[in-house]
């Protein structure tokens, strides 16, 4: 389990890399993004929740 974390550590510094690299219209398009995928992931969780 701690090896997922210290990968997913790693993968937001390369994320956060990349943001400062690009354009403020960009870097809004991929929050938006970002959120859509994060409320689709609680919707599902919650789902699950129903399920059980």
């Amino acid at each position: 389990m701690m090896d997922l974390e210290v990968k997913k550590e790693q993968e937001i510094k390369n994320m956060v890399t990349i943001l400062e690299q690009i354009d403020l219209p960009d870097i809004i398009l991929l929050t938006r993004d970002a959120n859509t995928l994060l409320m689709r992931q609680k919707e599902a969780e919650a789902q699950e929740q129903r399920v059980r």
